[in-house]
């Protein structure tokens, strides 16, 4: 049971963290100006390297954080059982909320400080505030997108792997 648990944790952080990376890197690029494209990667790379970036960070938190034990106990909490809605509901808020906080800074921060390293400006502003204020539009989306891809995939993801039965008594799955 706890390797389908993990296995569920792995493939959904692979799937969230694939999106939270095309999402950075889109955004990144697209509030940039000419100047700061200049320092930027080819987009290709960018996408992809942000992808991997994503995935790899993504998958080292499931495999620390018990994020899928921490929806779990979430959802008991409110009462709510696998496979319903409500379960499904509560059950995405921590993966995604936390994934997308941490992910998204990560992510976010090695893109800023590798074009940072390119500018030539003198007069450009400090890293941390570069960062800052991009990562700051990234992360609303970021937990947005997160949350609603958990909420849609993570049912069939659930099925796919056997863990869509209902608890029996002593509140663990069959």
């Amino acid at each position: 049971m706890k390797k389908k648990e993990r296995l569920v944790s792995i493939i959904m952080a692979t799937i969230i963290s694939i999106a939270m990376g095309a999402l950075a890197a889109y955004l990144v690029r697209s509030g940039a100006g000419a100047k700061q494209l200049e320092s930027m990667p080819p987009a290709p790379v960018m996408f992809i390297t942000s992808i991997l970036e994503s995935v790899t960070v993504g998958i080292i938190l499931v495999l620390i954080l018990p994020m899928g034990k921490w929806g779990r106990n979430l959802a008991a909490k409110a009462g709510a059982t696998p496979p319903g809605a409500k379960f499904t509901l509560l059950n995405c808020l921590p993966v995604s909320v936390i994934s997308s906080i941490l992910v998204s800074a990560v992510v976010s921060f090695i893109s800023i400080a590798m074009s940072y390293s390119k500018i030539g400006d003198p007069n450009k502003p400090p890293l941390p505030l570069m960062w800052l204020s991009n990562w700051g539009k990234l992360l609303p989306l970021s937990i947005i997108v997160s949350y609603v891809l958990a909420v849609v995939v993570s049912p069939f993801v659930v099925q796919a792997v056997g863990l869509n039965r209902p608890p029996v008594e002593g509140g663990k799955p069959e």
